[in-house]
């Protein structure tokens, strides 16, 4: 959705009957918006409901510029649709790509928390164009430092866990043993 250049793409009639044969045939979907397009998730949540969505990039929060408002309320309503589910990725190509910090990306997390709770939330790497603002090592440091104090059940819902619910994954004997 994110290059569409018509803004109500996702309201379409061919689109929204497509998106509902995915939720007819148990699938989800990968919603790609930026954050200025976070109401057409909203609307798609409310139209195609029991559509499993995953919000990738977290809606690409405007990190380099600081004007979080629209985006922290759009994410709200969306995230108010308990079949929504948010991949926390993408966030360091979002901010300064030389000179984020974890304080940076630290706003937008906690956002996201407060939204989705540890439960609704899966750890992506948005690799390779992670590369562009650090690399994967760095985005890795970054999310373990974001994780420090959460329980271990919380901690293997958003690394593991929300993922594996929603993508349906076969759970390994090792994630079973975290649980």
């Amino acid at each position: 959705m994110q290059g569409e250049p018509d803004p109500a793409w996702l309201q379409r009639a061919d689109v929204e009957r497509g998106l509902a044969a995915v939720r007819d045939r148990g699938l989800g979907y990968d919603v790609l918006v930026r954050s200025h397009q976070l109401d057409q998730a909203v609307r798609l949540a409310e139209r195609v409901p029991g559509l499993p969505q995953v919000l990738d990039h977290a809606g690409k929060p405007d990190l380099s510029g600081g004007e979080l408002a629209h985006w922290e309320s759009e994410l709200l309503r969306l995230a108010a649709h308990p079949q929504v589910v948010c991949k926390v990725s993408g966030l360091i190509t979002e901010a300064d790509h030389v000179s984020w910090t974890t304080a940076d990306i630290r706003p937008a997390w906690d956002v996201l928390l407060n939204a989705f709770g540890p439960e609704r939330l899966m750890f992506g790497s948005d690799w390779p164009m992670a590369n562009l603002a650090g690399g994967w090592n760095r985005w890795a440091a970054t999310v373990d430092e974001l994780l420090d104090g959460f329980s271990a059940h919380e901690t293997s819902a958003i690394l593991a866990g929300t993922a594996t619910a929603f993508y349906r994954l076969a759970r390994t004997e090792e994630s079973r043993e975290s649980r």
